[in-house]
């Protein structure tokens, strides 16, 4: 039986909350985390149905470019999630940077948005699965993204998601007002 350290630590301030977590470097957690994280965006802010799912997109990409590329086997990995007070999501994630090749921070930014410019111009242009998810969907979703070095020599990618107008849910007050068509709907559906 294998048995595995998970360290969590919860941080409330006049800031936000933080959640610390501290993972060995193991794919065995990726849907664990990805529950997590969609599981505190649907209760604990006000994103919309949508906009959680891209979150857990651009969380699952960052996590397991951290376990995969990022650290050896079984080194940690550490993941840092805040929600802010104004309702903004940012996720912290720092790979041991003992992986197969280590690259600088600025030398990975720059390739990742080299290759998102690529993508731009032509869709097809990346013949490779490599580099498409973080340069198209994490750079394009995020409000602010940046990998930076780590004064330990590690590896940090940050990530935050700004609650913006066009992250709500769109249909709140619709839903709220045609609450009982919409039951009515339902309801026809089980139906048939």
């Amino acid at each position: 039986m294998t048995s595995w350290n998970v360290c969590t630590e919860v941080l409330l301030d006049e800031h936000g909350k933080s959640m610390k977590i501290t993972i060995p470097a193991s794919m065995t957690f990726s849907s664990i985390l990805r529950d997590l994280i969609g599981s505190l965006i649907q209760n604990d802010t006000q994103f919309s149905s949508k906009w959680k799912h891209r979150i857990q997109l651009m969380a699952d990409e960052l996590i397991n470019n951290a376990i995969e590329h990022g650290s050896s086997p079984w080194s940690i990995v550490k993941i840092t999630l805040t929600l802010s007070i104004s309702g903004d999501f940012e996720i912290v994630i720092e790979d041991s940077w003992t992986g197969k090749k280590q690259i600088d921070a600025s030398e990975l930014m720059d390739f990742v948005k080299a290759s998102r410019e690529a993508m731009t111009a032509n869709p097809l242009s990346n013949k490779s699965i490599r580099w498409r998810w973080l340069a198209m969907i994490v750079l394009n979703w995020s409000d602010n993204f940046i990998y930076e070095n780590n004064l330990n020599w590690w590896l940090t990618a940050k990530m935050c998601k700004k609650f913006s107008p066009d992250c709500w849910e769109k249909d709140v007050k619709k839903m709220e007002e045609n609450y009982g068509v919409k039951n009515q709907i339902k309801v026809e559906a089980l139906v048939f």
